[in-house]
This record gives C-alpha cells, sequence and structure tokens, in this order.
C-alpha cells in the first residue's frame, strides 16, 4: 500500500444557484435545502468510512465552506470555473499534506453510504490503482487513486471513458465499482424522482416541493 493518509476532495457547487437543471422541479429555496443535504449526506458517508483520514471540500461559496468547517473538513476556496482546475488544486494541497491516496466524491450523492466508501478503498488499496465509479450518463461518480497523483483529472461528459483511458495508458490497475450509493446523483428531474421513489429521508420541506 502507497504510505501516506488517504484524503478525500468533495467538490460543491454554491447551494442557491446549482443545480439549475432542477429549476422546473424545485424553487431556489428547495434547490438551497437539497444542496444542504446532499452535502451533508456525503460528508457523514466519508467521516464513517474507516480509512478515509482526511476531507476537504472544494468550493467557491462561503456558505459552502461554513458547512465544510462546521463537520470538520477543510474547506479550500476555488474559483469554480473548471472542475479539473479545482480539483488540481485540491490535489497540490493533499500532496502537502502527505497523502498517499486521494478519493474524488461529487457533494451530490445522496445515497451514499460509509460501507460503499470502504469498498472503494478496499478495491484500490494496492498501490498503483485508480477506481472508478461510474454514473449512468457515462461520467464518473467516484474516484480513488492511489497514489494521489497517479492520473490527471478528466472530468466533463463521458469522463469515466477517459479516466479508464488515462490508467490504461499509465499502467494502472483499473478497477470499475458499481454501487446504488455512488449510481444516483441528482442534476435533473428524474433524478429527484429516482431519489423520491427510493423512500431516502428527505429534508423537512422538500418532499413536497419535489413537482414530478
Amino acid at each position: 500500500m502507497t504510505p501516506g493518509p488517504c484524503i478525500a476532495l468533495v467538490p460543491a457547487r454554491d447551494f442557491r444557484t446549482a443545480k439549475r437543471r432542477l429549476a422546473s422541479a424545485l424553487d431556489e429555496g428547495a434547490r438551497d435545502r437539497l444542496g444542504r443535504w446532499m452535502l451533508g449526506r456525503v460528508l457523514g458517508a466519508l467521516e464513517g468510512a474507516r480509512g478515509v483520514d482526511r476531507v476537504a471540500v472544494l468550493s467557491d461559496a462561503a456558505e459552502v465552506l461554513a458547512l465544510a468547517g462546521e463537520r470538520g473538513a477543510k474547506g479550500i476556496r476555488c474559483p469554480a470555473r473548471d472542475l479539473n482546475a479545482d480539483l488540481e488544486a485540491g490535489r497540490a494541497w493533499a500532496l502537502k499534506e502527505g497523502a498517499g491516496a486521494l478519493l474524488v466524491v461529487p457533494a451530490d450523492l445522496p445515497l451514499l453510504q460509509a460501507a460503499e466508501v470502504e469498498r472503494m478503498l478496499a478495491a484500490g488499496r494496492e498501490g498503483g490503482s485508480a477506481v472508478l465509479a461510474p454514473s449512468p450518463d457515462g461520467g464518473t461518480n467516484g474516484l480513488l487513486l492511489r497514489p494521489a497523483g497517479a492520473l490527471p483529472f478528466a472530468f466533463g461528459p463521458e469522463s469515466f471513458a477517459r479516466h479508464w483511458a488515462l490508467a490504461e495508458a499509465r499502467g494502472l490497475r483499473a478497477v470499475r465499482l458499481e454501487s446504488p450509493g455512488f449510481g444516483l446523483d441528482v442534476d435533473r428531474p428524474d433524478d429527484l424522482a429516482a431519489l423520491a421513489g427510493c423512500g431516502a429521508p428527505l429534508p423537512e420541506g422538500l418532499a413536497g416541493a419535489v413537482r414530478t
């Protein structure tokens, strides 16, 4: 195993202005509550996962960074203009902290459980590994790198294929991880309907605001 702590990076946008594709189902206030709730759920999963040593939240929003601090996570202010650039800034901080492994988890995975995070860590326990959790639309909903600088970030549309190709090109052991918690990210009204349908305990006042 590569020595050094496992540090998780959680990129998160402003609660009020993010998730504009949900505007047809949720007003701005409801989107704010949803964003806070989802970030809290993700941080809870990471806090409860054995093997995650530190967590950093990357954002340009003061309220997001404040919530991170309240939960004991490091808040790193990033411009939020380019996700991959923000993640590189987070990686630079993590490497200064001696990270042996880097875990990237989006802030909009409300079903994520600590056990699923532990499964990802176990799958990437060996050095020279990249563990990828795909999103339903071909993106990457989780990425574990050991060592922390194993490959460049390539998030965006169809990023799973790009990350996989980068891992193979660098001779890494690439592992695909499928799990419900990494599988549902909430971007569109259909995702919100799927979340409501799975029985997740939505925050107070949000369930009634969902129009599907």
